[in-house]
């Protein structure tokens, strides 16, 4: 049936869970996440493949010689070079032609292959140049921070002109591509983590930066292999997920760099998260982000804010919040406002590796939804880990249902999972059709938990409990090294 004839009869549509081969190869990231992974004869035959279709289409003709001008094969095309571009690599819009050639410069600087922009030292960027009696460390600190500018730069290019994007994947590959510098291609493994954060590549490119990033995540030298882990894991996130909409500051591109050696705190498996706080909260059944967020919106007045958990927090403060969480630093200093803590909370659950609720139970939760014994059952089912996260989401929503707080904070049970339930479930359907029709059935489940969860009875090892000041006031730095670093290989 259509998902018109669907929406107009009222059901659900069913969505095909994603099947994974059981005897494919798989390779294990830093946290200990698997994944498969195609065997490398073939993903080498599907890069060769995609990239020449791709090439046919797409790419621009490149043309060397003063009499003959004969082409320049793909193949050299997509091979490092010291010289800049003078034209893009794919076929353009006239009018982002200079764009794509100081695009690349801007990578070759990223990337330690250039010294210079435009002619000046990356030091003469800066609106106030360094005075002469500058310390050298206040010189290099002023040569990081240009540099993480112009590559804030270069993000908001992606984000702006969507047709830049593949270029820009592009000449990073080419970059990786017989770089003869080990910290060169470190430093472009780098770039490429921060690029997918950001930007998704178009649906027509994404199987060849797939096959390029495949072929190396059996690299070891220079640790291309754990970066290309990475890598690939998150172009699988950002593809379903899409651009974001501002560049990322130049904390989080500090942090994303180094994402791959320092697992964050959001967009991790839930099993990789529990590891991650192990040594510094070996007692705890949840993430720790949950109790230290719902202690803190409880504190900050949260069962009286008008549209809690509706109302968005102000964007710069929950990207501050998240980079200190990231960090180790669990404290609220600075933070006067519940929305802003609602809106991270929304944002680690939506940002979960996998969703909270497994793909292979989705179908019976929209199906299942108008049965509230069924949902409860459902959670009863659950993985242990995504359980317990559930029953204290759920647990910590049930505290905003009483008729005081609801007159005050102007959400009812029906409006609290209409904004959760995304959350909570995850459609995988490429349909906006099916997407939009199964929405209605994702918010009656929450509902249904909301008012029939009993969340203390479910699991006789785990009772949620809140208010309790979970996260003492500690800091663990994890000192960023995504711009210092020096690759010992």
């Amino acid at each position: 049936m259509s998902p018109v004839k669907n929406r107009a009869t009222g059901q659900p549509i069913l969505v095909q869970p994603r099947v994974v081969t059981v005897d494919a190869p798989t390779a294990t990231l830093s946290s200990g996440r698997t994944y498969p992974v195609l065997p490398h004869d073939l993903a080498s035959d599907i890069l060769h493949f995609s990239e020449s279709n791709y090439a046919k289409q797409y790419f621009s003709t490149h043309r060397v010689g003063f009499l003959f001008r004969r082409r320049v094969p793909v193949a050299q095309m997509m091979s490092w070079q010291k010289t800049p571009l003078t034209t893009p690599l794919l076929a353009l819009s006239r009018d982002l032609n200079k764009h794509a050639v100081k695009v690349f410069k801007v990578i070759q600087y990223i990337m330690g292959d250039r010294e210079r922009i435009n002619g000046k030292l990356p030091s003469e960027h800066l609106s106030q140049p360094a005075s002469l009696n500058s310390s050298t460390a206040s010189l290099s600190s002023s040569t990081s921070s240009n540099m993480l500018e112009q590559e804030r730069w270069l993000l908001g290019e992606g984000l702006t002109h969507g047709e830049m994007r593949d270029e820009i994947y592009c000449q990073v590959m080419k970059q990786l591509t017989t770089n003869p510098n080990t910290e060169s291609i470190f430093k472009g493994w780098q770039l490429l983590c921060v690029l997918l954060i950001t930007f998704p590549p178009s649906k027509n490119f994404e199987a060849s930066l797939s096959g390029f990033i495949q072929q190396h995540t059996a690299k070891q030298e220079g640790r291309v292999d754990v970066m290309a882990k990475y890598c690939l894991r998150r172009l699988s996130f950002i593809a379903m997920k899409g651009p974001r909409g501002k560049p990322p500051t130049t904390a989080e591109i500090e942090t994303a760099s180094d994402a791959a050696f320092n697992p964050s705190t959001f967009g991790e498996s839930l099993d990789a998260i529990i590891r991650l706080q192990e040594r510094n909260y070996p007692h705890q059944k949840v993430p720790i982000i949950l109790p230290f967020l719902a202690d803190g919106i409880l504190a900050l007045g949260g069962t009286k804010a008008e549209g809690i958990f509706r109302v968005p927090g102000d964007g710069d403060s929950v990207s501050d919040l998240k980079l200190r969480i990231d960090k180790g630093y669990y404290t609220l200093d600075g933070v006067d406002d519940p929305h802003i803590l609602a809106s991270l909370m929304k944002l680690w659950l939506r940002e979960l590796c996998d969703p909270l609720v497994p793909e292979e139970m989705y179908n019976e939760c929209i199906s299942s939804s108008k049965d509230p014994e069924a949902c409860v059952h459902i959670v009863e089912r659950l993985p242990t880990i995504n359980r317990r996260v559930v029953l204290f989401v759920v647990s910590f929503l049930q505290l905003f249902l009483d008729d005081r707080t609801q007159t005050l904070t102007k959400m009812t049970p029906a409006n609290l999972a209409l904004v959760m339930a995304p959350n909570l479930l995850r459609c995988n359907s490429d349909s906006m059709a099916v997407v939009f029709t199964n929405a209605q059935y994702e918010q009656i489940f929450v509902y249904n938990l909301l008012l029939h969860l009993k969340c203390g009875e479910v699991d006789m090892d785990y009772t949620p409990a809140h208010g309790l000041g979970a996260v003492p006031a500690i800091s663990i730095s994890r000192t960023s090294k995504s711009r210092t670093r020096r690759n010992p290989y």
